[in-house]
């Protein structure tokens, strides 16, 4: 009972929320499918789980999935928030472009004075920039590199198989607490 009765002053308190919400995990769980809902109750466009697990994509029933491996995106319709599953790291994904855009400028598609970052973000295979990046433990992720400059970085001791609304709801309040700079 006090715990709902929190929860609701909580959500009370929120106000700004994160368009594009991060999340690196070495695991799968049912509190990310309760994240998914939870994002969508408040309006979060985008969600990006990073980490090295299997994942069938039903696992998300309902929800916009983009599965993206090194081989390719594989896409399942539905509402939003569009979840991303990103299971190479961000030095990978830089390589990769960097070979795209090579391969382009070899075949003559482009000249070397060409490549600058609007074309090279064109070949970025998660183009928003994420707003908070969640994770568990205390090393710097290495996913979204290019895409997350200016994101906030959130360091949680949390269980993501049992991740409760409070814990998404203080991780909320938190960003919001935050004066983004931008780098400024």
């Amino acid at each position: 009972m006090l715990v709902r009765v929190y929860e609701k002053l909580l959500e009370r308190e929120i106000h700004k929320v994160p368009k594009h919400i991060v999340v690196v995990t070495d695991s799968m769980g049912e509190g990310f499918l309760r994240l998914a809902r939870w994002c969508r109750k408040f309006g979060v466009d985008e969600i990006t789980i990073c980490g090295n697990f299997q994942l069938d994509s039903f696992f998300f029933e309902g929800f916009r999935v983009r599965v993206i491996t090194n081989e390719g995106v594989e896409v399942k319709d539905g509402s939003k928030p569009t979840i991303n599953i990103l299971t190479f790291t961000g030095r990978e994904e830089i390589i990769n472009v960097v070979k795209k855009i090579a391969k382009l400028v070899e075949k003559g598609e482009f000249n070397v004075e060409d490549v600058d970052e609007k074309l090279f973000e064109k070949f970025l295979t998660i183009k928003s920039p994420p707003d908070i990046i969640i994770k568990a433990g205390n090393d710097i992720p290495d996913f979204l590199i290019w895409q997350s400059i200016y994101a906030e970085i959130y360091f949680a001791d949390i269980d993501w198989q049992n991740l409760r609304y409070v814990d998404f709801l203080r991780i909320l309040r938190e960003y919001q607490r935050r004066e983004r700079r931008y780098g400024r």
